[in-house]
């Protein structure tokens, strides 16, 4: 069975909204920021910090490619878009949802700890450069978008649940 991988920037609640989807489809929840500091014994922010974003990427790809995602929500960093060979299992082994938000939104989500989450990216193009630049990927990979502006996360949920009813 396909797992779901739910895409999208940084504090557009991919977190929140997977662990709500898998406890409501039965289905295990797996966080890639989660996995990162269980295998690393660091946060993003950390690796980030310590030994720079290519490093995070590099991390986020090899975790990425070991895990099974069959029957899973998968909650990956919103970076995951550039690691070609961890995008490439993502569209085989699951179906992606792009998570999408204004960017106003985006930004009172995650408002200043931005700079302390680890975003691969954010102190070279900052918060609005990374999401003018990820948005075209985001939709290019989803298999579908869920327009999520001003929705709250039973209303997002609600809108997956429907769309995976439709293809049943």
């Amino acid at each position: 069975m396909k797992g779901i991988t739910l895409i999208g920037m940084p504090g557009v609640g991919k977190s929140t909204i997977g662990r709500k989807l898998a406890y409501s489809l039965g289905w295990k929840f797996i966080d890639l920021d989660v996995v990162i500091k269980e295998k690393e014994g660091k946060s993003h922010a950390e690796i980030a910090r310590e030994k720079g974003d290519a490093e995070l990427l590099r991390l986020e790809n090899k975790h990425a490619l070991e895990l099974d995602l069959a029957g899973s929500i998968f909650s990956p960093g919103g970076s995951i878009v550039s690691p070609k060979e961890a995008m490439e299992k993502i569209l085989q082994e699951t179906r992606v949802f792009y998570l999408a938000r204004p960017f106003s939104e985006i930004k009172n989500r995650i408002g200043s700890v931005a700079e302390k989450r680890g975003i691969v990216g954010f102190a070279e193009k900052g918060l609005e450069g990374l999401f003018l630049e990820r948005v075209a990927l985001y939709s290019a990979f989803a298999d579908h978008v869920i327009n999520c502006k001003n929705l709250n996360d039973e209303e997002v949920i609600k809108k997956i649940n429907a769309l995976l009813q439709h293809q049943s």
